[in-house]
């Protein structure tokens, strides 16, 4: 459009001088990044335009620099050159900084400088998805302190505990920490400085053995991935979050006291030590709860079906969610046949053996079970599920069945004369992505691949 507006009339005439200068700042707001400065160098008045007008900064809208015969890294340090040098030639405010393919290597003071820079010019999105092994820790404290920022997305930076407690960002609603360094004293006044968070997402933090979320009126997502050696989850006076989801590999205590819109948790991997959910630890156990979690409504459990313990570990986390609509297990099985331990293999009478589990009873009504191959484990526990859930409406299984197979599924018992089987082969996940998530009413309900987030 603007390369259009750039050429003369047959007489010679500029149309741009023309155009009064807000109308021109306007077109080169809707432009990307490299179309913008393109479109600079048409006209004087397109140059004068342009230093009045917001910086969207996105590397993904900047050419890629060549490789040629240097370093495949080298490129990339190019391109943090060019960032600074585009930050230094403007200097109006930069509303949106988004780098996904920007190294810091050898740049890190610069990009502490940017960090200062967008802070002090009223950034409301810094968005940084760079690979780890591209960031090397820069300074990102004064993000923190930004009272414009809106959405601030961290990939292996650090966060000082002087700089969290300093923490001011009032507008803030959705923070990502990827491979940040943050103490858990950071954490907590990190949050304590952000009153509107919405959606906080923990990957790969470094430095929180115990995340506890308190007094965060606002947020209505939690996120937590990869956190092996957590030792504890913590969410109090949290009224309106409504989902805890990740890939929480835990042997932690789960505390949830204060969220009475809590209705999704997932995934919950049942192959470790048990995380026992709640508030209070029952008689003779040192962490875990004695109440039930009324309030969740969908659940996802990561599942070995051919263990027992596993087995045993997932219809005890049932017991828990006595309200229960929507249950996803997916199968964690290997891929290739592995020799059972006897001691700890699924026999053939086993779930007959099983007490009955209340929200199987009285409100499970959608079942979805997923396995990359046929699993006969699988197929016990669907019809285990089956033959207990009476108001069961819908159960679709993901897996490679054969025809043979999913009739017998069909003609095994029914406690409900409603339900409906459906076999699907098993699809391709895609990439996480929080508008992806935050979009379907059951985060679980779709194609994204959370478990591997």
């Amino acid at each position: 459009m603007a390369a259009a507006l750039a050429q003369p009339r047959s007489g010679g005439e500029d149309r741009i001088s023309e155009l009064p200068e807000a109308l021109l700042s306007d077109i080169l707001s809707r432009l990307g990044t490299a179309e913008a400065a393109r479109t600079v160098v048409l006209s004087t008045r397109f140059r004068d335009a342009w230093l009045g007008t917001p910086l969207r900064l996105d590397d993904l809208q900047l050419p890629a620099p060549a490789r040629g015969k240097v370093p495949s890294i080298e490129p990339w340090t190019a391109r943090a050159d060019a960032i600074t040098r585009a930050l230094a030639s403007h200097p109006g405010p930069v509303p949106l900084f988004r780098l996904s393919r920007t190294t810091f290597r050898g740049r890190v003071s610069a990009a502490e400088a940017w960090f200062r820079d967008l802070a002090a010019r009223g950034a409301r999105e810094v968005s940084l998805r760079c690979s780890p092994e591209w960031c090397h820790e820069a300074r990102a404290d004064p993000l923190l302190a930004s009272p414009t920022l809106e959405v601030l997305a961290l990939g292996k930076c650090r966060l000082t505990d002087a700089g969290a407690s300093a923490a001011a960002a009032a507008r803030l609603t959705e923070l990502t920490l990827s491979e940040t360094s943050l103490s858990e004293a950071g954490l907590q006044s990190a949050l304590s400085g952000c009153p509107a968070l919405r959606t906080l997402m923990l990957k790969h933090v470094h430095g929180i053995q115990r995340i506890r979320v308190s007094s965060c009126r606002s947020l209505v997502l939690l996120g937590v991935w990869h956190y092996k050696q957590l030792e504890e989850i913590t969410v109090e006076d949290a009224p309106c979050l409504e989902r805890l989801l990740g890939n929480i590999r835990l042997n932690a205590a789960i505390t949830i006291a204060g969220a009475p819109k809590l209705t999704a948790l997932g995934y919950v991997v049942a192959s470790i030590p048990m995380s026992f959910l709640g508030e209070t630890a029952p008689p003779g156990v040192n962490k875990g709860i004695r109440a039930p979690i009324p309030s969740v409504k969908v659940l996802a459990i990561s599942v070995k079906f051919s263990k027992k313990e596993d087995m045993e570990k997932a219809i005890s986390v049932l017991e828990f969610f006595p309200f229960l609509e929507t249950l996803h297990v997916q199968s964690s099985d290997p891929s290739y046949e592995v020799a059972a331990d006897e001691n700890d293999a699924i026999v053939s009478d086993y779930y007959q053996q099983c007490d009955p589990i209340s929200c199987l009873t009285r409100h499970l009504r959608i079942v979805r079970l997923g396995c990359e191959h046929h699993n006969r484990s699988m197929l016990e526990f669907a019809c285990f599920l089956l033959a207990r859930a009476h108001v069961l409406q819908f159960m679709k299984i993901q897996s490679r069945m054969s025809t043979n197979q999913q009739n017998l599924l069909k003609q095994s018992h029914m406690a409900s004369l409603d339900a409906e089987l459906v076999f699907e082969n098993v699809k391709d996940r895609k990439s996480f992505t929080l508008e992806a998530v935050t979009a379907l009413s059951d985060p679980f309900d779709g194609d994204t691949n959370i478990l591997g987030y």
